[in-house]
């Protein structure tokens, strides 16, 4: 049975957690710690996982045989700890909830996120420490580059192309073959019936550049 450790806290943590719950329910994967740098957590727990210290302690060598995943939204922060986590040698491991849908010739990095009732289709690559929310479905042939995002309900069309750290918000639609940039933002709801520039914020239907 492999353990891991989850860093962050917060609303996705806690998710992460629900998750984790769900796979060691069948024996694979165990998860008694969290690490985050607010202090205030200290004796606390979250989804029964305690707190363990900070997310520096980890770094230093905290339960040196565990892996971690990194249950942190705001993806300047998981691309930051990402690198810390490679310097530091730290191992990290997918967290997929049993309900979640992976096809057999999709690829997965390490360190993703894919939550519960996803899909994730023929021949998909997912690059490392990528979130896929609750409901979202990613289109056969796509490419989600290292630290993207994709928020509940999300719909990646077939042959996309996410770049890494692109956020797409709840609800978003990409049309097929279309790429969203690095750094990129979609908004909720928005529906991306062309490609959306690197570091600029998109929103509406059709989606259009803002910011």
């Amino acid at each position: 049975m492999d353990e891991i450790v989850i860093l962050g806290g917060g609303g996705l943590a806690s998710e992460v957690a629900d998750a984790v719950h769900a796979v060691d329910s069948d024996g694979g994967l165990v998860c008694r710690a969290l690490y985050d740098d607010d202090r205030r957590l200290r004796g606390r727990t979250l989804q029964g996982l305690e707190y363990a210290g900070t997310i520096q302690d980890y770094l230093d060598g905290d339960r040196p045989d565990a892996a971690c995943v990194i249950g942190i939204g705001d993806n300047s922060v998981r691309e930051r700890l990402a690198a810390e986590l490679a310097i530091a040698g730290r191992a990290a491991r997918t967290v997929v909830h049993p309900t979640a849908v992976v096809s057999r010739t999709a690829t997965v990095g390490a360190g993703c996120y894919i939550a519960a009732w996803t899909f994730v289709g023929p021949r998909v690559r997912l690059g490392c420490h990528v979130v896929v929310n609750v409901g979202s479905s990613i289109g056969h042939d796509a490419v989600v580059e290292d630290l993207a995002q994709l928020c509940p309900g999300v719909r990646v069309s077939g042959f996309c192309h996410i770049v890494r750290t692109a956020f797409l918000g709840s609800n978003a639609v990409v049309a097929p073959g279309k790429r969203v940039g690095a750094g990129a933002r979609l908004s909720a709801c928005s529906f991306a019936g062309r490609d959306i520039p690197a570091a600029t914020l998109a929103s509406g239907v059709p989606a259009r550049c803002i910011g």
